[in-house]
């Protein structure tokens, strides 16, 4: 309850996204874009109130000129499951929209709200960094293999997906959203050493782990409690910080 009386705090509209209403209102498509950004925001607005439940660091919502983004100080830093409810609260709200949907519009107006709400679902869940769809395979891969191999074989995953999206759907439509997500493809690869160092220096004050895993390399397993297997000597992952760290590619 005090998270909901709090709430619009934590949301940002970004002064450009003012600018293009003010665009779509002249260019006579202003219904059609705010349909569009009212599915999204909801979306996001489902991802907030599920960080707040498991009590995530909410650092803001910005709604941005062609869609929404909630920034979150400690994503990465909670149990993955988590982590998981978080992102897929996004996509699990289109069920929520399309019932909507069904139950209030009728007509034209009903068949260009599935449209749209379809087309925000699918669009979302591309494996692409920022998308649901790479967070998810993201987490999923953290779940079974090493953080940094994880982290880097999403990104791998993410570049290769947007390769794909460009050749085959790049127009003068989708040319800004080409240009932000190869932007964001370089954000990716510029956060992965950064969050890999702040995520072995805070080891000692993680959330306590009841699973193990015992490794004879520098691997680390989040979601377990990780032990070290080096020349005859068992070293707890507090013990091997410095050689975590000395690990990241720079």
């Amino acid at each position: 309850m005090i998270h909901l009386k709090k709430f619009h705090l934590d949301i940002h509209i970004h002064f450009l996204t003012s600018i293009y209403i003010l665009i779509a209102y002249l260019g006579h498509y202003l219904t059609s874009y705010l349909i569009a950004l009212t599915i999204v925001c909801i979306h996001e607005l489902c991802h907030l109130l599920m960080a707040y439940y498991f009590h995530f660091t909410i650092n803001k919502i910005e709604i941005l000129p062609f869609g929404a983004y909630l920034s979150l100080d400690d994503f990465y830093f909670h149990p993955i499951s988590h982590e998981l409810c978080v992102v897929l609260a996004g996509p699990c709200s289109h069920l929520f929209i399309y019932y909507i949907i069904s139950n209030v519009f009728q007509g034209a107006l009903q068949e260009e709200l599935y449209l749209m709400n379809s087309f925000v679902f699918f669009f979302n869940l591309l494996p692409i960094y920022p998308m649901d769809g790479h967070r998810v395979i993201c987490l999923i891969l953290q779940s079974f293999i090493d953080l940094k191999s994880a982290l880097y074989f999403s990104l791998k995953i993410s570049v290769f997906s947007f390769v794909v999206l460009s050749f085959f759907y790049f127009r003068y439509n989708t040319f800004v959203i080409i240009c932000y997500l190869f932007y964001q493809q370089f954000l990716l690869m510029k956060f992965i050493p950064t969050y890999l160092r702040e995520f072995y220096s805070k080891i000692p004050s993680l959330y306590q782990r009841e699973k193990v895993k015992i490794h004879n390399n520098l691997y680390y397993h989040r979601g377990y409690h990780n032990y070290y297997f080096f020349n005859s000597i068992l070293y707890d992952e507090k013990d091997v910080i410095f050689d975590l760290l000395k690990s990241i590619k720079k």
